[in-house]
């Protein structure tokens, strides 16, 4: 799974890195945040009618049949495997796809016979912006009776993040990872219609080793509170954790 990542570059950067049109004024005013966690706003890139727009929209994917939002708090990841066919995701696969731009990831590999946990900020060798595979859907309250019905724009809109099997970097620490989408296949995941036969899971495989650099670092993103590009520095790994990898394959293109 997926359940922290690094946000940090600034949102004129991403739009220009991701050819958007438009960007939303609450991703305008967003600040690097080194330690994202579910629930909180996150940077969503999507189809519009006037091209590529980046958004916010709150981690953790809530149906537009859900009678509570608080049912995002156990969708922030989808298996890309089921996706199509599970009935809280089969709507957005078929024509809300995203991209969720991110210049790293965190997961934590258990030490066998400890309880201890070594974090591993998991990013691209070129430092790169990562482009999650996304799933989006928004959300209104349902109706109450004798209540005035709510105006159009009042909509809670939210994300979930497509995972896949490991490649073998990531491997070395957990059995998931998130699916990265390579340049190429960015305008085909954006378009609002259901996908050719067989494409989602072409698109949804581990992505290259040589994209995923691992790296150890301080036990403190595991509180989510703690913030700081701090968090994004090196340490030895603790006893019986790999050491990580320095990221020396080449790039694909």
């Amino acid at each position: 799974m997926c359940g922290r990542f690094v946000s940090t570059s600034p949102p004129s950067v991403l739009a220009a890195y991701f050819d958007a049109a438009t960007i939303d004024e609450a991703v305008a005013g967003s600040a690097p945040n080194t330690n994202t966690a579910p629930g909180t706003g996150v940077s969503v890139l999507r189809s519009a009618p006037e091209g590529r727009r980046l958004e916010r929209f709150r981690w953790g994917l809530v149906p537009s049949w859900a009678k509570d939002p608080s049912i995002g708090n156990r969708m922030i990841n989808a298996r890309s495997e089921t996706a199509q066919s599970k009935p809280s995701f089969r709507r957005a696969a078929a024509s809300r796809r995203c991209i969720v731009p991110a210049d790293g990831f965190y997961e934590w590999f258990r030490v066998p016979g400890a309880r201890a946990r070594q974090p591993y900020l998991i990013h691209r060798p070129d430092d790169e912006p990562y482009a999650f595979a996304g799933l989006w859907e928004q959300w209104r309250p349902p109706a109450a009776e004798g209540v005035e019905p709510i105006g159009p724009d009042e909509v809670l809109r939210t994300v979930t993040l497509l995972t896949t099997s490991a490649n073998s970097a990531m491997g070395a620490i957990h059995d998931r990872m998130p699916v990265l989408l390579a340049p190429g296949d960015w305008d085909e995941w954006l378009a609002p219609e259901r996908l050719a036969e067989g494409r989602f899971e072409q698109l949804c495989v581990p992505a290259p080793d040589s994209l995923t650099v691992l790296r150890p670092v301080s036990t403190e993103v595991n509180d989510a509170r703690h913030k700081g590009e701090h968090l994004l520095d090196p340490v030895e790994p603790i006893d019986g954790a790999p050491p990580g990898t320095d990221g020396a394959a080449p790039v694909p293109g």
